[in-house]
């Protein structure tokens, strides 16, 4: 390895980077753009975590509704948040800082984990673009992200850590065991993650012959997720495996006179929780659910118009164009990686699968965090192999014009 390359792959240089643009990027926006209690404004996961300090349980998702049980919200951020709000108070200043010096250290540390990820599936010059693509300052859009209390930041450092799960690591029946505890784990913190993590997990069988062991690891995903499924079948006398908000959700994407792909406004309980107070969170989201689905059986050309401007627009957030060119090269590298390997598919598929719910339902520009690694990694891998056969075929001139 040369010294730069030595260099650039220094762990501690990458991580000081890392926290460095995402910290200023911090300090700026609550400083100058808008304060610290504006993070808890609409904001379920704290909302939850407030009424578990006040010791009312896992509840009251929306303000201005009756305290009742929730299954809005998966339970392990929330439950980070009210550790936060405990020490530092709830919803004050000190615990809006803590929450997104959380997301601040996330990133830098998911940057280092790309280096290792890099080096492991695509050799190490990928490795070291994808830490400092990662770095770079043109990622001001989704560092200003990390002002938000939302748990897309620690699942994509989540994610990332997962894909150092590779065949020869995966000896023994306890790691196949492990390996399905965290993947419930990290559906506990973002369920959005489960179609990713069940086509790794597949990959991983797949590729290590070990297809019995696979049953393994799902028997320790299903265990992890046992418990608050069993809370929420006590709570709600429903089969609620993660959340029960589909029916808002898609109502939100797919309803009679909402404006462009996504609306909020109407009774959507953030802006007016009468409804969903005086029907109950279950009965709200059913009928939610409901009016969604007649809407889209009422004009199906209209809703296949609408998941073509989400497809689009998935892909197109943050919106500069660096982004843009990144979405573009993730999707080139994925498609290179089956070229150069037969067991590469993981990755394009990776890619197709995570975002089906978002365009049927709605998106949002946090929305995409959780892959982002991914898409940064695959985007390092195109570029260095553009750049490999665009040396391959200067080479190739020169010698033919040498001879």
């Amino acid at each position: 390895m040369t010294t730069v390359k030595r260099i650039a792959a220094s762990p501690v240089l990458i991580f000081g980077a890392a926290l460095a643009t995402r910290l200023a990027s911090a300090t700026y926006i609550l400083s100058n753009r808008f304060g610290t209690q504006l993070l808890f404004m609409g904001n379920e996961p704290s909302h939850i975590a407030a009424a578990l300090v006040a010791g009312l349980g896992f509840s009251s998702p929306y303000a201005g509704a009756p305290t009742a049980p929730t299954a809005q919200q998966p339970p392990l951020y929330p439950l980070m948040l009210a550790g936060i709000f405990k020490l530092f108070g709830v919803c004050t200043a000190a615990s809006a800082w803590t929450a997104v010096l959380v997301n601040v250290l996330a990133g830098a540390v998911t940057a280092v984990l790309l280096c290792y990820v890099g080096r492991l599936h695509f050799g190490e010059t990928v490795g070291i673009l994808a830490a400092w693509l990662w770095v770079l300052p043109w990622m001001y859009q989704t560092n200003a992200f990390s002002v938000s209390l939302t748990p897309a930041y620690l699942a994509a450092l989540g994610l990332t850590f997962l894909f150092l799960w590779v065949p020869k690591k995966l000896e023994g029946n306890r790691r196949w065991l492990v390996l399905g505890i965290y993947s419930g784990l990290l559906v506990l913190l973002q369920p959005s993650l489960l179609t990713v993590v069940l086509v790794y997990g597949g990959w991983l069988a797949v590729s290590k012959g070990s297809s019995p062991r696979v049953l393994i690891a799902l028997a320790g995903l299903l265990l992890t997720l046992a418990p608050w499924t069993v809370r929420n079948y006590v709570t709600f006398e429903r089969f609620i495996p993660l959340r029960d908000n589909l029916g808002l959700e898609l109502w939100l994407g797919n309803r009679p006179g909402m404006q462009g792909t996504v609306d909020f406004s109407g009774d959507f309980p953030d802006a007016d929780p009468g409804n969903y107070a005086r029907l109950g969170e279950l009965r709200f989201m059913d009928g939610k659910l409901d009016a969604s689905r007649k809407f889209i059986l009422s004009d199906p050309v209209a809703f296949i118009g609408r998941v073509l401007r989400r497809m689009v627009d998935f892909w197109y957030f943050p919106y500069p164009f660096p982004w843009i060119a990144v979405s573009i090269l993730g999707w080139l590298g994925a498609t290179w990686a089956i070229r150069k390997d037969r067991n590469g598919w993981v990755w394009l598929l990776m890619l197709a699968v995570f975002p089906l719910v978002y365009y049927v339902t709605h998106n949002f520009p946090t929305y995409r965090h959780p892959i982002e690694p991914l898409v940064v990694l695959l985007g390092a891998n195109a570029i260095v192999e553009i750049v490999t056969q665009a040396k391959k075929a200067v080479a190739t001139k020169k010698f033919s014009i040498g001879r």
